[in-house]
């Protein structure tokens, strides 16, 4: 059906999430400063003949499943997909949603808010509306933390509704702003040359560890000084990109994973150690572990220079196996076609 309604969607994803944690409902007021970055999540919603409902088809794991109205969001394989289709209301008729990423599952860049982001944008645009970023950013959150009852911070929605370089300020949880932080095209050109984003062997995987970090969190109280110094990076990143300060940034992505390991040592795992054990020297700027760390994840490295960026690249491959290189390079915003 060539002619049929179709909405493509293309949203980043995020890493180098300086502050990470404090953007959370046990943290109370935080502050985050993110890249989001290409590759990110890809959503085509299309109409097609056949009963009502919505054919799901999730090219990463391979599935694909029926989804109709009145279905429990739980009971089905995707409930972060049944839930946006809930939230967002499907048009009659038959649809089938194809929903894939270069990005692949447990990466911790962010990818559960970016397929969250990309499904409600494309039934919006079938609707004809095309919502603001901050608003498409609180349904998103809303729909993970509100219709699943999921923890979540509410900074990767905005990553992937917004894109860009940006200091999220979250005065009173759920409740933040966004400055799109404004750096100089050579400043731009320098972080897609000598960013690199390392993949573990293992997918995320830390419930575990990120309960017990929430309940000591939770008991300690808004101002600890741990997560005071998780929003200080958040600041401090921000204003070495501002200045074009790629080695002071990177600096600051360095104390951001040494901080995250103070909250608690596995959220920096063995896996993450050995790949910043081979990375670090002089031709490195900076390592983070990306997302709010634990099992398995991504770390971002700063390199020095591109030259240097080819030379960690291959040396993170050839000492680490399983690990892999996932080239990115800073996203504007979402794409639509």
């Amino acid at each position: 059906m060539s002619d049929s309604p179709i909405a493509t969607i293309r949203v980043p994803t995020r890493i180098a999430d300086l502050g990470g944690w404090t953007d959370t409902w046990f943290a109370g007021h935080g502050v985050v400063c993110h890249l989001a970055v290409w590759p990110g999540v890809d959503v085509v919603l299309q109409a097609v003949d056949g009963p009502p409902g919505v054919d799901v088809r999730l090219g990463n794991f391979g599935r694909t499943w029926r989804w109709t109205p009145g279905l429990d969001a739980q009971a089905t394989p995707d409930p972060l997909v049944a839930a946006c289709l809930d939230e967002a209301g499907v048009p009659e008729g038959g649809w089938v949603l194809d929903v894939g990423s270069a990005v692949p599952p447990g990466a911790s860049m962010g990818t559960s808010a970016s397929v969250c982001v990309a499904v409600l944008s494309a039934l919006q645009r079938l609707a004809g509306r095309s919502p603001e970023a901050a608003d498409l950013a609180r349904r998103a959150h809303a729909v993970e933390t509100d219709r699943l009852g999921q923890q979540s911070g509410i900074q990767d929605q905005w990553a992937a509704a917004a894109g860009g370089i940006n200091l999220i300020t979250m005065d009173a949880y759920p409740h933040a702003t966004r400055e799109a932080l404004v750096v100089t095209p050579a400043t731009v050109e320098a972080l897609n040359a000598r960013l690199l984003v390392v993949l573990l062997a293992r997918g995320h995987d830390s419930s575990a560890v990120h309960r017990l970090v929430v309940k000591q969190l939770t008991d300690a109280g808004a101002d600890d000084p741990r997560l005071e110094a998780l929003r200080q990076c958040a600041r401090d990143g921000a204003e070495a990109l501002r200045a074009g300060d790629l080695r002071s940034y990177g600096a600051v992505l360095t104390r951001n994973t040494e901080a995250q390991a103070a909250l608690h040592p596995s959220l920096v795992n063995d896996e993450a150690h050995a790949i910043i054990g081979a990375v670090t020297g002089p031709e490195t700027f900076g390592v983070k572990v990306n997302g709010a760390g634990g099992a398995g994840g991504s770390l971002t490295v700063l390199a020095a220079s591109p030259e240097a960026r080819a030379r960690l690249a291959a040396r993170v491959t050839a000492s680490c196996p399983g690990a892999r290189v996932l080239d990115v390079t800073l996203a504007e915003g979402m794409a639509r076609d």
